[in-house]
C-alpha cells in the first residue's frame, strides 16, 4: 500500500476500533451473519494441532479464539493488522480468553513476511481493502506448506447486481474505509491463480464468498 493509503486506512480504523464490533453487529439487521461466515472460513482451513496459522488482517481478533483452539497449545497463531488501535482490541481479546499460543504483529500485509511452511492463512474482509492484494496472496502461497490453505472471506458484487446500481453500495462500504473502486476487486481470482485447487462458497445471495485455495508443492516451481 502507498504511504497515503496506509495513513488513510490507519486513520479510519483508529476511529473505528472502539466501536468496530458494534458497527459490524449492525449488519445482522440486514441479514448478514458475519460470525457464521467467519466460523465457516476457519473450518475451511482444516487446521491440525501444532499447526502455524496467520490471520491476515485480524482486526479486533474475532478469529483468534477459534484459531487458537484449532491448533492447540502446541500450535501457533499470528494475528497481523495495520492499525495499532485494532490490535489493542485484539490484545484485549487474547488476554480475556487466555490465549497463550497467539502473537500479534503490527504490519502492512504487503510487506509482511509469512513464516515458511505455514499450514494456513486466513483473510477476513481485509483483502479488498488492499490495492496490492495480489502481492499479499502471492507471498502467502510462497510460504504455505504443500497442502496448506489460503482462505479468503470477503465481499464481491453478485452476478445479478446491475452496473448502474453500483454507486448505491458506496454508503455501505464507506464506514469501513471502502470505496467504489474497491467494490470491483476480485481477490478470489488471485487465490485461484496461485492455488493448485480452489473452491468457492457463496453466502448472502452472492455478496459474500469464502475462497479456499490449496497450495501445491512450490519447490518444483
Amino acid at each position: 500500500m502507498t504511504v497515503d493509503e496506509n495513513r488513510r486506512m490507519v486513520d479510519v480504523y483508529r476511529n473505528l476500533a472502539g466501536k468496530y464490533d458494534i458497527v459490524s453487529n449492525r449488519l445482522y439487521v440486514v441479514g448478514q451473519r458475519t460470525m457464521a461466515y467467519k466460523h465457516l472460513a476457519v473450518q475451511q482451513l482444516d487446521l491440525k494441532p501444532g499447526d502455524t496459522v496467520v490471520d491476515a488482517g485480524c482486526g479486533t481478533g474475532h478469529n483468534l479464539p477459534l484459531l487458537s483452539k484449532a491448533v492447540g497449545p502446541t500450535g501457533r497463531v499470528i494475528g497481523v493488522d495495520l492499525t495499532d488501535a485494532m490490535l489493542a482490541r485484539a490484545d484485549d481479546r487474547v488476554r480475556q480468553h487466555g490465549l497463550t499460543n497467539v502473537t500479534l504483529q503490527e504490519a502492512d500485509l504487503t510487506r509482511f513476511v509469512f513464516p515458511k511452511d505455514t499450514a494456513g492463512i486466513i483473510a477476513c474482509f481485509s483483502l479488498t481493502l488492499i490495492r496490492e492484494f495480489g502481492t499479499v496472496i502471492q507471498h502467502g502461497f510462497d510460504a504455505l506448506a504443500p497442502g496448506g490453505r489460503f482462505v479468503a472471506l470477503d465481499y464481491k458484487l453478485p452476478r445479478w447486481w446491475p452496473n448502474f446500481a453500483v454507486p448505491a453500495i458506496g454508503p455501505m462500504v464507506a464506514p469501513f474505509g471502502g470505496t467504489l473502486e474497491m467494490v470491483r476487486r476480485k481477490p478470489f481470482e488471485e487465490v485461484a491463480r496461485h492455488a493448485e485447487t480452489m473452491r468457492m462458497l457463496e453466502r448472502y445471495f452472492g455478496w459474500v464468498y469464502v475462497a479456499v485455495g490449496v497450495a501445491g508443492d512450490r519447490s518444483t516451481v
